[in-house]
């Protein structure tokens, strides 16, 4: 699943399987957790949200059981971002 970034201090990035309903969170620190059964609805408020952490805390973390599924490694995530933003090619 692909994720997206996200403007916060804590959550990297957010993906969404819609057909699942499995919202994955990636955190800054790595941590990757999957959330069962979000609807498309709070998936899209997340992404729009202003501060994507306090969303995430109010109306996540409470209301669904995250599951660890996985760790980023930060070379990983700065593939990620450079992928997004243009980053230098190794192809010199």
């Amino acid at each position: 699943m692909q994720r997206k970034p996200l403007k916060s201090s804590k959550l990297r990035a957010a993906g969404y399987d819609e057909r699942e309903r499995t919202l994955e969170i990636e955190f800054v620190n790595g941590d990757v957790f999957a959330y069962q059964g979000v609807s498309p609805e709070i998936h899209r408020q997340l992404m729009a949200s202003p501060s994507p952490n306090s969303f995430f805390e109010d109306k996540i973390e409470e209301a669904f059981s995250g599951k660890r599924i996985g760790k980023v490694s930060r070379s990983d995530a700065a593939a990620d971002f450079d992928a997004l933003f243009g980053g230098k090619s190794n192809d010199a």
